[in-house]
């Protein structure tokens, strides 16, 4: 989804939101980014404007569906910023880009989530109702606590999220050609108790070019609590990896 696209645009900022979640948290980000990129924000099926759709259960439908899409719109150097689940997608939206349509991002920032070979156990929600699945993960600080306060709020994500712990559950982290050939930028909130900062130390490994982390004020979702700052420091990453004449 686009916002009013700046046409001085020099570069992209491709965002994916964490589970459960959709496009339009980053709704605001375009006019705080500035006139210099232009942002594309990722909606699954299943949630916002595509609720009538089906979720997606695997890593490999998504990408089917999301990266001969997207590549057709990357007419400029491209930066990935994926928020939890959604730099999971991301980091692996990178590779196909790259690998399969020859158009590799020029950065890539990790928000909130483990390196892909550290994702931990699967989650089991399966077994769970609509209210366990939003408590279990309200109480792990993966979803806003306000979804667990209201039962109709929590039946209403419970569909997107089953897809998307799927999506998690099902992740086999590749075991070759793994690294991206730019630089990894790995973020986290440091209250963030899911993500810890041992965690996101690791993702630089990931990257073949330089590799940094940053820690912000706040816990798993620290973007939301200051917007302004987070699309701050995005703006300086990509603007960062442009050339001078760029």
């Amino acid at each position: 989804m686009e916002w009013d696209p700046p046409r001085t645009a020099k570069a992209l900022l491709v965002c994916l939101p964490h589970a459960g979640s959709g496009a339009f948290q980053f709704r605001t980000w375009q006019e705080r980014l500035g006139p210099d990129i232009a942002l594309l924000a990722v909606q699954l099926p299943g949630r916002e404007n595509r609720w009538r759709e089906e979720p997606a259960t695997g890593m490999a439908e998504v990408l089917d569906e999301l990266a001969p899409a997207l590549a057709a719109r990357l007419d400029l150097p491209y930066v990935v910023f994926g928020h939890s689940m959604g730099a999971l997608v991301g980091y692996e939206l990178a590779r196909v880009l790259g690998r399969e349509h020859g158009r590799w991002p020029c950065g890539f920032v990790a928000s909130a989530c483990r390196a892909p070979d550290e994702q931990g156990e699967p989650s089991g929600t399966y077994r769970l109702t609509d209210e366990q699945l939003v408590a279990e993960l309200v109480a792990e600080g993966a979803v806003p606590a306000a979804l667990g306060a209201n039962s109709r709020l929590a039946a209403a994500v419970a569909r997107p999220l089953r897809g998307d712990s799927a999506i998690c559950d099902s992740y086999t982290p590749p075991d070759e050609d793994t690294l991206l050939p730019c630089p990894i930028s790995a973020w986290r909130g440091q209250d963030d108790e899911g993500v810890t900062d041992d965690h996101i130390r690791k993702w630089p490994a990931w990257s073949a070019g330089a590799g940094t982390v940053r820690t912000f004020a706040g816990d798993h979702f620290y973007p939301q609590a200051d917007p302004h700052r987070v699309t701050a420091e995005l703006r300086a990453f990509v603007l960062g990896l442009l050339p001078p004449h760029g």
